[in-house]
């Protein structure tokens, strides 16, 4: 195994997979390792890049089992072969070299020595060959989306998705795609992100659990120039595949029975509403938010005919913070409280002017939407209240 490349193109390129490698491995779905030494050999395997020269290309892995990524360059080679390279130590070599050639050789079955200008560098490389390999996406179904609508997406529901040992399924973002059209849901138990567009043209129907970690890898790669317009997503159910530029990214779905996210979500017609501008509130809460108790974070509204308040106070310090909002509300006095936290979330990652609030009641989730938004997309968020 020998190959010439660009240091600079090699560490760009090696970290923008670096991220998929997990710093703690999760070892809960070894179930084919026979014993304790696999186990530890694989644990560190999923540390390293697996290096694979073949044909001209330099083929790279990285792996934290659930997710895999594979990218593709072409490099100067006449031979073949693989190695398991540590990749925080190669990323910190490579961060430090000047740009120039280098030279990466495999000089025994345990070694690899890089070369450059001034010097050499040799590595000490694991057995690639108990890497996981990750099977390919046998019958699959196809979609593909533009990168500007998974970044929407990601951006639309990211924010609410939950952390929870007992119930997995709320750890990532819901996709269900029609022939037409698309929703995807996140919630969190306290807060619900859904977001629907209607300009999908897909062959197949799918439905299917994406974890958090796999959204966040497609959105620091889609941000990083890729020249890809359209993303193809591989899809059975098992696993996904997102093929864009020279990568490959392979996720585990979350298994089990998803959610009916619509039944939460109130079909019965509200009359309290608040209109008001984004911006302007989010404001009001960062402010207020200077006067709560921080074990509670209890942000708290009065709304009337006469007047909107939006106040907060620690009865701790005997401190107190309260202003009036400038908004259009209509209906019955109503006070309600919501904690600080929730609040920044559902309205943080909203681009328009202008958001439509309605209220129930003090115990029924307030439900958050846009005033004007694209004929293609619908915006909705669920915050529950404290009590």
């Amino acid at each position: 195994m020998k190959f010439v490349i660009d240091s600079k193109s090699f560490f760009k390129n090696l970290k923008s997979i670096y991220s998929v490698i997990s710093k703690r491995n999760n070892m809960n779905n070894m179930n084919n390792l026979n014993n304790l030494n696999n186990m530890n050999n694989m644990n560190n395997l999923l540390t390293c890049f697996i290096l694979k020269i073949k044909n001209g290309l330099l083929k790279i892995k990285a792996s934290d089992l659930d997710l895999c990524i594979k990218i593709t360059l072409k490099v100067v080679s006449k031979s073949h072969g693989k190695a398991a390279v540590p990749a925080k130590l190669l990323i910190e070599i490579l961060k430090q070299l000047p740009e120039q050639p280098i030279t990466i050789k495999k000089i025994n079955s345990n070694q690899i020595r890089i070369y450059f200008f001034k010097g050499n560098y040799d590595i000490c490389v694991l057995d690639h060959k108990l890497f996981p390999k990750h099977k390919k996406i046998k019958n699959p179904k196809y979609c593909i989306l533009k990168k500007e609508t998974i970044l929407n997406i990601i951006k639309n529901t990211l924010f609410a998705v939950g952390n929870e040992e007992l119930r997995p399924v709320m750890n990532g973002v819901c996709f269900n795609i029609n022939k037409k059209q698309g929703s995807f849901v996140a919630t969190n138990a306290k807060i619900l992100a859904k977001y629907f567009i209607n300009n999908i043209k897909n062959q197949d129907k799918m439905k299917f659990i994406l974890p958090k970690k796999t959204l966040i890898i497609l959105k620091q790669n889609f941000l990083n120039n890729i020249k890809n317009k359209y993303i193809q997503i591989q899809y059975n159910k098992y696993n996904t595949l997102f093929k864009f530029s020279n990568k490959v990214i392979i996720s585990s779905l979350i298994k089990g029975e998803i959610p009916n996210y619509d039944s939460i979500i109130p079909k019965y017609k509200i009359n309290n509403k608040l209109i008001i501008n984004v911006q302007d509130l989010l404001k009001s809460i960062k402010r207020i938010n200077l006067f709560s108790n921080p074990k509670s974070n209890r942000i708290n509204f009065s709304f009337s005919l006469k007047q909107n308040i939006i106040f907060a106070e620690n009865n701790e310090l005997t401190n107190k913070g309260l202003e009036e909002l400038i908004g259009e509300y209509s209906g019955e006095n109503l006070e309600i409280s919501f904690n600080y936290k929730d609040l920044i979330e559902v309205l943080s990652n909203l681009t328009c002017n202008d958001i439509e609030i309605k209220f129930k009641d003090k115990y029924t989730p307030a439900i958050i939407k846009p005033i004007f938004s694209l004929k293609k997309e619908k915006i909705l968020r669920l915050i529950i209240p404290l009590t």
